[in-house]
């Protein structure tokens, strides 16, 4: 089975979805738990108590109280930031276990449509379970919140707020963004395919430690006579925005961006099809 099969791939990853069902539900339960407690720690322990806030200010009490239920959103963005790493680091976690990896590996599928299948769940069913967590987490706050007489604000309309945000900025920035998340998960991505155990923890490792070996690296080297500057922002007093100016150098710092992106998921791939049962402990090698 050399080539690409739409219907066997549709078979392969129903019958993936069904036997790893279990773990997903245990996934979205834990999901919801961590949001749910994330939820009243920011209405509840953070910041003025509510009957201070009903005290101080009686006619804007609701628009007191939905800064503390924004502040829960912005935990919930970070917390889906971080679950789309680790459904990224963990795409091959069902792998550890030598019957599981030898079942695995002699699925009568390609090669391909088993690591499309496991990029598709690493990506979209984990997005979809981490955005499911968070309306049920935010839904039980607000039951939380009826119970105990207090006023019912929902947080879900606070999603649209970052994006409303990015639409009025320049696009270059918006695809700036996208690109350092993109490039992010291809190094997860291409952690969780090279490591065998810890996925998330050791590649989390290994960008923290490069990371420092870079900068030190960097310090080291006299930039005096060097200026690098992508872009710059200047705020217009007239129009009261930002205008900004973008310089070649960043169209190149994006160009190379998205050529490591490629080679990342390209190397996750061929790191993939070498995989054999009997592999090093802790490397897919």
């Amino acid at each position: 089975m050399e080539n690409f099969n739409i219907t066997r791939f549709g078979q392969a990853l129903k019958c993936h979805v069904l036997v790893s069902r279990k773990s997903w539900i245990r996934l979205y339960g834990i999901f919801t738990l961590v949001m749910f407690m994330a939820n009243l720690f920011w209405t509840r322990l953070q910041g003025i108590p509510y009957d201070e806030m009903v005290q101080c200010w009686p006619s804007d009490i609701s628009m007191h109280y939905d800064r503390n239920i924004e502040q829960s959103v912005v935990f919930g963005f970070i917390f889906f930031c971080i679950s789309m790493l680790f459904g990224a680091s963990g795409m091959f976690a069902q792998m550890k276990d030598t019957r599981k990896r030898s079942a695995y590996l002699l699925w009568p599928v390609t090669n391909l449509e088993k690591y499309v299948i496991s990029v598709l769940l690493a990506i979209f069913l984990v997005a979809f379970i981490t955005f499911g967590a968070f309306v049920t987490a935010d839904a039980l706050r607000v039951l939380v919140d009826w119970a105990t007489g207090r006023i019912i604000i929902w947080g879900i309309p606070h999603l649209s707020d970052p994006f409303s945000g990015m639409a009025i900025s320049p696009w270059q920035l918006s695809f700036m963004v996208f690109t350092l998340v993109l490039h992010f998960h291809s190094v997860y991505m291409l952690g969780g395919t090279l490591f065998r155990r810890q996925q998330f923890l050791f590649t989390s490792i290994v960008i923290l430690v490069f990371s420092i070996s870079l900068t030190l690296i960097l310090n080291q080297i006299d930039w005096s006579g060097v200026t690098f500057e992508p872009f710059k922002g200047n705020f217009n007093m007239e129009t009261s925005q930002m205008e900004y100016v973008f310089y070649p150098s960043f169209y190149v710092c994006l160009g190379i961006s998205w050529l490591f992106i490629v080679f990342h998921y390209w190397a996750s791939y061929k790191l993939f099809t070498r995989m054999q049962v009997i592999n090093n402990k802790w490397l897919n090698v």
